[in-house]
């Protein structure tokens, strides 16, 4: 078996680089050597990646997205603050910047490590907690939940092995709207439930196996109750394992602006800068997928900027109107949502998928992927 350890690497070396650079805790004009440093390790990396990519497109996306977020946490944490002075765990007490320098390089792991900051200063708000109260509790809600994500993950599986327009990024891109939606919910889905599978099956292990707190673990995603706005979908729903560097940019955009914080002027420049910082992240998955479509995945995330506005301005409206928020008004905002995304999605997953084929790429790995036990029960 030829094992091509050219993809690992491309994704390890980057925020190695990053990590290195942050413990020597340069300052002017050294850390710009420093983030230039860094930037040409990204560069590199995409290169060399191009003549090794595996082949799956979410895979050699998601590599790209890996190379951007260092590209980007190099700016934050290299030029716009100092990481050694200004982070600090829950339970540290002396500035990480007096350490040796093996010690320094170990915290700047465990900071890079987590980027919603998990037992940090900086913890990203409104992480999901468990509810259960004993370890033994949590682990078993863990493994139902794994179990019965892979359920719907095998059930996709069988549905997309079995519908042409899976073989064919070209099919898949010329359905109509309502398959396309389809589809494209199935592909989406398919992969969040083997990604939540994955993850409660590692946290169960980690938890039962170790002495690590399990809200220390947390979900990758928050409730989906929550998501009856695209503010909130957003900033609470998704992930948010790029909010450590976005959400700086856009207070630093702000804060050089003139804006007042709590004004509208503030809210809405890092609003975009957000958005904007998220659709430069994805410059390097891009060229990763695809050189030649560099710049593809930024228009999606302009428009969520401009979705939020538009939705702000509606709940002001309403507000003025005397409306208050009640169970029919959520309903209202998870249709509201839901349309949003079936407008959006379907292109942008659909152009992915087109650039990724045209240099190699397969939209769904079959050949990697385990049997499906749905359809070995439906055959039986």
């Amino acid at each position: 078996m030829n094992l091509n350890l050219l993809p690992l690497i491309c994704a390890q070396l980057p925020p190695l680089a990053l990590q290195f650079a942050i413990s020597l805790d340069l300052g002017a004009p050294w850390n710009v050597a420093a983030c230039a440093g860094v930037f040409y390790v990204c560069w590199t990396c995409i290169q060399l990646f191009q003549n090794a990519k595996t082949g799956m497109i979410f895979l050699d996306y998601s590599i790209g997205m890996e190379i951007g977020s260092t590209a980007m946490d190099a700016i934050h944490m290299l030029l716009l603050i100092r990481p050694l002075h200004v982070f600090r765990q829950l339970k540290q007490t002396d500035s990480a910047d007096k350490l040796p320098w093996f010690e320094r390089f170990k915290w700047v792991r465990e900071l890079c490590s987590s980027p919603r900051g998990i037992g940090w200063h900086h913890q990203v708000k409104n992480l999901p907690q468990y509810s259960a109260k004993s370890r033994t509790e949590i682990v078993l809600t863990l493994i139902v939940k794994a179990v019965k994500h892979y359920v719907w993950f095998d059930i996709g599986l069988y549905y997309m092995r079995n519908n042409a327009v899976f073989q064919s990024p070209a099919a898949f891109a010329s359905q109509m709207l309502f398959r396309r939606l389809i589809s494209c919910s199935l592909f989406l889905g398919t992969y969040f439930c083997m990604g939540i599978a994955a993850h409660s099956l590692i946290v169960a292990l980690v938890v039962s196996c170790t002495s690590a707190e399990p809200n220390s673990w947390p979900s990758v995603f928050g409730k989906w109750e929550d998501a009856y706005t695209i503010r909130r979908f957003w900033g609470r729903t998704w992930h948010q394992m790029l909010r450590r560097y976005v959400a700086p940019f856009g207070k630093r955009l702000t804060s050089f602006i003139g804006f007042k914080s709590g004004t509208n002027g503030s809210s809405y420049t890092q609003l975009y800068a957000g958005f904007i910082a998220s659709g430069a992240t994805h410059l390097a998955a891009d060229a990763v997928l695809n050189p030649a479509h560099i710049g593809m995945s930024v228009p999606f995330f302009i428009y969520q900027a401009l979705a939020i506005t538009f939705e702000d301005m509606v709940i002001a409206a309403a507000h003025r109107a005397g409306m208050k928020e009640t169970i029919w008004t959520r309903v209202l905002g998870y249709v509201w949502v839901i349309s949003w995304f079936i407008v959006t999605v379907p292109d942008y997953i659909s152009a992915l998928s087109l650039a990724g084929v045209e240099t190699g790429g397969v939209v769904m790995p079959f050949q990697y992927l385990p049997p499906s036990l749905f359809g070995i029960l439906i055959n039986f």
